[in-house]
């Protein structure tokens, strides 16, 4: 007799509400940022907190939850292509957490993400919003920080595209759903899987505050200083 599936916790609570507030918030930079105007103050703020929320990730990924451990789903290009492979034949094997096309497609986001809320502390629309750290520098690297922000932006654009197709295609080409489960933490699985080892949420609200004490004393105090 076939054992059920079972119903096994696959991402924690920190990492799904990183997911869907960078989400939100790299929209929201990407709107205000195009429509400009008094909506660049908000556009600074929204940098800021993506900023803050790019470096608790990094940490998470080093001392989070198995799943969310950069260890735990970044692999080599053997891997990557024996998964592409599975994808591109439709049989793809069951992965708990990230598989390893995923994982790359994360640590692209993330740096990408990371150079652009980095080029923005530096960047200068010549209009009236200019990044905190824009006086610590060059005219001439203030102006290429400001277009690299500019055309960085379309990249972000276009590997969220690919992000959302490629999530679309597990979900109506291989009917496995991967949004319910960084909503809800849940997935059903074979059962007799092990359910993957979660840490406890106080530390990621420790990472998160020493990330925002980080990101303030960058913006704030240390302009000033």
């Amino acid at each position: 007799m076939t054992a059920a599936p079972a119903r096994i916790r696959v991402w924690d609570l920190p990492t799904r509400i990183f997911h869907w507030t960078l989400a939100a918030l790299v929209v929201f930079s990407f709107t205000t940022g195009k429509i400009g105007g008094g909506w660049m103050d908000w556009h600074l703020k929204s940098g800021y907190a993506i900023l803050t929320l790019l470096l608790f990730r990094l940490a998470w990924g080093v001392v989070g939850s198995s799943t969310s451990r950069f260890s735990g789903f970044v692999r080599g290009p053997v891997a990557f292509y024996r998964y592409a492979g599975e994808i591109i034949s439709k049989r793809p094997r069951a992965v708990i957490g990230h598989n390893p096309m995923g994982g790359w497609m994360v640590m692209v986001l993330l740096v990408i993400l990371l150079v652009q809320a980095g080029s923005g502390l530096f960047s200068d629309d010549e209009i009236a919003t200019q990044g905190p750290l824009a006086e610590k520098v060059s005219n001439a690297v203030v102006g290429k920080m400001s277009s690299f922000h500019h055309f960085n932006g379309w990249i972000i654009a276009a590997a969220t595209g690919v992000h959302v197709l490629a999530v679309a295609y597990y979900w109506f080409g291989l009917k496995d759903n991967l949004v319910k489960p960084m909503w809800n933490g849940w997935r059903t699985v074979d059962a007799g899987v092990a359910q993957p080892p979660m840490r406890a949420g106080w530390l990621a609200a420790v990472l998160l505050a020493l990330a925002a004490a980080a990101v303030y004393w960058l913006v704030v105090v240390y302009p000033k200083g």
